[in-house]
Protein backbone atom coordinates (compact mmCIF):
# COMPACT_ATOMS: atom_id res chain seq x y z
CA UNK A 1 0.00 0.00 0.00
CA UNK A 2 2.62 2.67 1.13
CA UNK A 3 4.59 2.01 -1.72
CA UNK A 4 6.87 4.34 -4.05
CA UNK A 5 4.41 4.30 -6.58
CA UNK A 6 2.13 7.13 -8.13
CA UNK A 7 -0.52 4.02 -8.70
CA UNK A 8 -0.58 2.92 -4.68
CA UNK A 9 -1.69 4.99 -2.17
CA UNK A 10 0.73 6.95 -0.48
CA UNK A 11 1.67 10.71 0.00
CA UNK A 12 2.66 11.78 -2.96
CA UNK A 13 -0.18 10.20 -5.18
CA UNK A 14 -3.12 11.08 -2.83
CA UNK A 15 -1.38 14.85 -3.14
CA UNK A 16 -1.20 14.10 -6.85
CA UNK A 17 -5.11 12.72 -6.99
CA UNK A 18 -6.20 15.75 -4.85
CA UNK A 19 -4.23 18.41 -6.80
CA UNK A 20 -5.24 16.84 -9.95
CA UNK A 21 -9.30 16.85 -9.22
CA UNK A 22 -8.66 20.33 -8.05
CA UNK A 23 -7.22 21.48 -11.40
CA UNK A 24 -9.24 19.37 -13.65
CA UNK A 25 -12.32 19.61 -11.93
CA UNK A 26 -11.67 23.90 -11.65
CA UNK A 27 -10.83 24.19 -15.07
CA UNK A 28 -14.11 22.46 -16.39
CA UNK A 29 -16.27 25.00 -13.48
CA UNK A 30 -14.20 27.80 -14.68
CA UNK A 31 -16.18 27.53 -18.38
CA UNK A 32 -19.85 27.29 -16.72
CA UNK A 33 -19.06 30.18 -14.49
CA UNK A 34 -17.68 32.46 -17.48
CA UNK A 35 -21.27 31.81 -18.48
CA UNK A 36 -22.87 32.63 -15.60
CA UNK A 37 -24.49 29.68 -14.60
CA UNK A 38 -24.78 28.70 -11.06
CA UNK A 39 -22.21 26.09 -10.19
CA UNK A 40 -19.10 27.32 -11.06
CA UNK A 41 -14.94 26.22 -10.24
CA UNK A 42 -16.00 26.21 -6.32
CA UNK A 43 -18.49 23.48 -7.31
CA UNK A 44 -16.58 21.71 -10.30
CA UNK A 45 -13.39 21.19 -8.30
CA UNK A 46 -15.43 20.11 -4.48
CA UNK A 47 -17.46 17.73 -6.62
CA UNK A 48 -14.21 16.15 -8.32
CA UNK A 49 -12.42 16.13 -5.28
CA UNK A 50 -15.31 14.53 -3.15
CA UNK A 51 -15.56 11.86 -6.08
CA UNK A 52 -11.74 11.48 -5.77
CA UNK A 53 -12.02 10.85 -2.35
CA UNK A 54 -14.64 8.35 -2.58
CA UNK A 55 -12.88 6.30 -4.75
CA UNK A 56 -9.50 6.42 -2.90
CA UNK A 57 -11.64 5.56 0.62
CA UNK A 58 -13.04 2.78 -1.37
CA UNK A 59 -8.95 1.59 -2.26
CA UNK A 60 -8.47 2.33 1.30
CA UNK A 61 -10.75 -0.27 2.36
CA UNK A 62 -9.97 -2.72 0.24
CA UNK A 63 -6.54 -2.52 0.94
CA UNK A 64 -7.69 -2.89 4.20
CA UNK A 65 -10.21 -5.54 3.93
CA UNK A 66 -9.68 -7.06 1.18
CA UNK A 67 -12.65 -7.53 0.84
CA UNK A 68 -14.73 -4.14 0.23
CA UNK A 69 -16.41 -3.87 -3.01
CA UNK A 70 -14.73 -1.43 -4.83
CA UNK A 71 -17.89 -0.28 -7.18
CA UNK A 72 -20.32 0.45 -3.90
CA UNK A 73 -18.79 4.03 -3.07
CA UNK A 74 -18.52 4.87 -6.53
CA UNK A 75 -22.19 3.89 -7.62
CA UNK A 76 -23.25 6.09 -4.74
CA UNK A 77 -21.12 8.66 -5.80
CA UNK A 78 -22.76 8.68 -9.15
CA UNK A 79 -26.12 8.55 -8.29
CA UNK A 80 -25.89 11.35 -5.49
CA UNK A 81 -24.56 13.53 -7.94
CA UNK A 82 -27.41 12.96 -9.65
CA UNK A 83 -29.68 14.69 -7.80
CA UNK A 84 -27.03 17.90 -6.75
CA UNK A 85 -27.21 18.23 -11.07
CA UNK A 86 -30.87 18.85 -10.50
CA UNK A 87 -30.48 21.73 -8.55
CA UNK A 88 -28.58 23.66 -11.00
CA UNK A 89 -31.53 23.13 -13.61
CA UNK A 90 -34.00 25.92 -13.11
CA UNK A 91 -37.46 26.56 -14.75
CA UNK A 92 -38.50 30.04 -15.33
CA UNK A 93 -41.38 31.86 -14.69
CA UNK A 94 -41.45 31.78 -18.80
CA UNK A 95 -41.12 28.30 -18.54
CA UNK A 96 -37.33 28.34 -20.35
CA UNK A 97 -35.38 25.63 -18.97
CA UNK A 98 -31.95 26.42 -18.24
CA UNK A 99 -29.03 24.20 -16.74
CA UNK A 100 -29.34 21.19 -18.49
CA UNK A 101 -25.67 21.31 -19.75
CA UNK A 102 -24.33 22.44 -16.43
CA UNK A 103 -25.98 19.33 -14.80
CA UNK A 104 -24.69 16.70 -17.37
CA UNK A 105 -21.12 18.50 -17.28
CA UNK A 106 -21.45 18.50 -13.08
CA UNK A 107 -22.20 14.77 -13.17
CA UNK A 108 -19.32 13.95 -15.68
CA UNK A 109 -16.85 16.00 -13.95
CA UNK A 110 -17.77 13.68 -10.73
CA UNK A 111 -16.85 10.37 -12.90
CA UNK A 112 -13.63 12.37 -13.57
CA UNK A 113 -13.04 12.59 -10.30
CA UNK A 114 -13.90 8.73 -9.45
CA UNK A 115 -11.14 8.21 -12.13
CA UNK A 116 -8.29 10.69 -10.71
CA UNK A 117 -8.89 9.16 -7.11
CA UNK A 118 -9.08 5.33 -8.52
CA UNK A 119 -5.66 6.34 -9.89
CA UNK A 120 -6.35 6.04 -13.52
CA UNK A 121 -4.84 9.07 -14.79
CA UNK A 122 -3.52 8.44 -17.96
CA UNK A 123 -7.68 7.76 -18.71
CA UNK A 124 -8.58 10.83 -16.11
CA UNK A 125 -6.78 13.12 -18.72
CA UNK A 126 -8.73 11.72 -21.75
CA UNK A 127 -11.88 12.08 -19.72
CA UNK A 128 -10.59 15.74 -19.28
CA UNK A 129 -9.89 16.60 -22.67
CA UNK A 130 -13.44 14.97 -24.08
CA UNK A 131 -15.34 17.16 -21.53
CA UNK A 132 -13.46 20.28 -22.70
CA UNK A 133 -13.89 19.84 -26.46
CA UNK A 134 -17.53 18.78 -25.71
CA UNK A 135 -18.58 21.80 -23.40
CA UNK A 136 -16.57 24.62 -24.84
CA UNK A 137 -15.88 23.63 -28.88
CA UNK A 138 -19.17 21.61 -29.30
CA UNK A 139 -20.63 24.64 -27.79
CA UNK A 140 -19.68 26.76 -31.09
CA UNK A 141 -21.30 24.39 -33.34
CA UNK A 142 -24.41 23.75 -31.32
CA UNK A 143 -24.89 28.05 -30.80
CA UNK A 144 -24.49 27.99 -35.02
CA UNK A 145 -26.90 25.08 -35.30
CA UNK A 146 -29.63 27.12 -33.18
CA UNK A 147 -28.80 30.49 -35.08
CA UNK A 148 -30.15 28.53 -38.12
CA UNK A 149 -32.38 26.17 -37.23
CA UNK A 150 -35.83 26.83 -39.16
CA UNK A 151 -37.96 26.21 -35.95
CA UNK A 152 -37.31 28.18 -33.09
CA UNK A 153 -39.45 29.32 -29.74
CA UNK A 154 -39.69 33.08 -29.04
CA UNK A 155 -41.23 34.77 -25.85
CA UNK A 156 -43.18 38.48 -26.68
CA UNK A 157 -44.81 40.54 -24.27
CA UNK A 158 -47.06 42.55 -26.68
CA UNK A 159 -49.99 44.98 -26.75
CA UNK A 160 -52.83 42.98 -25.46
CA UNK A 161 -55.74 44.32 -27.57
CA UNK A 162 -54.29 44.18 -31.00
CA UNK A 163 -50.48 42.79 -30.68
CA UNK A 164 -51.38 39.16 -31.22
CA UNK A 165 -53.08 40.52 -34.73
CA UNK A 166 -50.13 42.73 -35.44
CA UNK A 167 -47.61 39.69 -34.81
CA UNK A 168 -49.41 36.59 -36.98
CA UNK A 169 -50.18 39.16 -39.82
CA UNK A 170 -46.38 40.20 -39.90
CA UNK A 171 -45.36 36.45 -39.56
CA UNK A 172 -47.80 35.88 -42.86
CA UNK A 173 -46.44 38.80 -45.07
CA UNK A 174 -43.14 37.58 -44.86
CA UNK A 175 -44.04 33.77 -45.31
CA UNK A 176 -43.45 32.60 -41.87
CA UNK A 177 -46.03 30.57 -40.05
CA UNK A 178 -46.62 29.74 -36.29
CA UNK A 179 -47.17 26.34 -35.27
CA UNK A 180 -47.82 26.70 -31.47
CA UNK A 181 -49.02 29.97 -29.60
CA UNK A 182 -49.54 29.81 -25.37
CA UNK A 183 -50.27 32.31 -23.50
CA UNK A 184 -48.23 33.35 -20.30
CA UNK A 185 -49.99 33.58 -17.61
CA UNK A 186 -49.11 37.03 -15.16
CA UNK A 187 -45.61 37.10 -17.10
CA UNK A 188 -45.42 40.17 -18.93
CA UNK A 189 -44.45 43.16 -16.71
CA UNK A 190 -46.82 45.88 -17.93
CA UNK A 191 -50.54 44.78 -17.15
CA UNK A 192 -51.69 46.02 -20.73
CA UNK A 193 -49.46 43.33 -22.39
CA UNK A 194 -49.98 39.96 -23.02
CA UNK A 195 -46.78 37.54 -22.91
CA UNK A 196 -47.19 34.38 -25.07
CA UNK A 197 -44.44 31.70 -26.37
CA UNK A 198 -45.14 31.58 -29.98
CA UNK A 199 -43.05 28.63 -32.58
CA UNK A 200 -41.92 29.99 -35.64
CA UNK A 201 -41.15 28.17 -38.84
CA UNK A 202 -39.26 29.91 -41.03
CA UNK A 203 -39.05 28.11 -44.33
CA UNK A 204 -36.23 30.07 -45.80
CA UNK A 205 -32.78 31.10 -43.91
CA UNK A 206 -32.94 34.02 -42.07
CA UNK A 207 -30.85 34.74 -38.90
CA UNK A 208 -32.55 34.84 -35.77
CA UNK A 209 -31.27 37.92 -34.33
CA UNK A 210 -32.51 39.81 -37.62
CA UNK A 211 -35.92 37.90 -37.40
CA UNK A 212 -36.14 39.27 -33.98
CA UNK A 213 -35.21 43.01 -34.18
CA UNK A 214 -37.41 42.75 -37.48
CA UNK A 215 -40.80 41.67 -34.77
CA UNK A 216 -39.18 44.37 -32.29
CA UNK A 217 -39.90 46.86 -35.04
CA UNK A 218 -43.54 46.28 -34.20
CA UNK A 219 -45.15 49.23 -32.42
CA UNK A 220 -47.22 46.94 -30.77
CA UNK A 221 -44.37 44.41 -29.34
CA UNK A 222 -42.67 45.74 -26.33
CA UNK A 223 -40.40 42.90 -25.83
CA UNK A 224 -39.25 39.90 -27.75
CA UNK A 225 -36.17 36.92 -26.99
CA UNK A 226 -35.74 33.70 -28.18
CA UNK A 227 -36.06 30.65 -26.16
CA UNK A 228 -33.20 28.33 -25.88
Amino acid sequence: MFTGSIDDLNIVSLIVRMALATLLGGLIGLERGARGQSAGIRTFALVCVGAASCAIVNLYLFYMTGSADTARIPSTVITGVGFLGVGTIVVTGRTWVRGLTTAATLWATAILGLMIGSGFIVGSIICFVTIVIIVVFLSKISIFQENIASRFTLYLELDRETGVDDFLTYMHDHGYSVSVLEKQENASIHSSDIGLHVTCNVYKHISHAKLINDIFTLDSVHFVEEIK
